[in-house]
């Protein structure tokens, strides 16, 4: 009996340009994000608690047009505050960890990947998953009251729409550095995970126990900066007692040194260090 002849057959893809790999790494976090049961269960758990009510309640409350003050003090609710950092957590868990573990990384950075480009693809899509709870149902609640209300002003309430996209944006933005820095740090995605939330659980508390000393010691709670910074975006009057430049101060201190350390440690394990 004769041997059947191995048939092979030429691929007919494209290769996937090297300044544009980066955009394949975001969109494969975003599809296995949408695929992971944990992330999923807290997404619409969250839906629930934080969007879907004041979706219906907000639509058909009686109101002329949309105003600042209420999406400010809607993305303000504590509750909503807790699922974005539970949230950055899952999502940026695995990140970088993964990689390290496998040594995946290796091979990454040396299929002609730059380290910037890597950082890049990981964080955008971290930002693009985590805008799906901070960005897209918020806008949806703005254009929802939008399109109920009363009154005819609607470039006012398409300011306030705007401003929403700001508001959401900056939270993702705000909150993935600290996330990717913890999945820097270890090889284990449990670690990184319970690392991120810890880290902004600790500095919460510190900052309640410390406040009752000076009300600058608000600033060091990632939540009241957060809350504050919607205040700002939505251009709301901000209390006397926020000291915005320890505002402006954590904000660069949440994002930019977590993420130079993540390029750090990219470059490092690149080269097997």
């Amino acid at each position: 009996m004769g041997l059947d002849p191995i048939g092979y057959k030429p691929w007919t893809g494209k290769r996937t340009e090297h300044n544009r790999r980066f955009l394949i790494i975001a969109q494969n976090i975003v599809l296995d994000k949408l695929r992971s049961k944990s992330f999923l269960f807290m997404y619409i758990l969250g839906m629930f608690l934080v969007h879907v009510f004041p979706l219906i309640f907000h639509s058909m409350m009686s109101h002329d047009v949309l105003e600042a003050d209420l999406m400010s003090g809607y993305m303000q609710d504590m509750v909503f505050l807790i699922f974005n950092i539970i949230l950055v957590s899952l999502i940026c868990a695995d990140l970088v960890s993964e990689d390290m573990r496998s040594n995946s990384i290796v091979l990454y950075l040396s299929r002609a990947l730059q380290p910037d480009r890597y950082l890049l693809g990981k964080w955008l899509g971290a930002v693009v998953t985590l805008a799906l709870f901070t960005l897209i149902p918020p806008l949806a609640v703005s254009i929802a009251v939008t399109a109920t209300q009363g009154g005819g002003d609607y470039l006012a309430s398409l300011g306030v729409i705007g401003r929403t996209v700001l508001a959401g944006s900056f939270a993702a933005l705000f909150l993935v550095p600290v996330g990717m820095m913890m999945s820097a740090i270890t090889s284990k995605r449990t670690y990184a995970g319970v690392g991120t939330f810890m880290f902004f659980f600790i500095l919460v508390i510190v900052s309640m126990v410390l406040s009752g000393f000076s009300a600058d010691w608000e600033m060091l709670s990632p939540i009241n900066v957060l809350s504050d910074s919607y205040d700002v975006l939505y251009g709301i009057t901000l209390s006397s007692d926020v000291n915005t430049a320890l505002m402006a101060l954590m904000i660069v201190v949440l994002t930019v040194p977590p993420m130079w350390f993540v390029y750090q440690r990219i470059v490092r394990k690149g080269v097997g260090k």
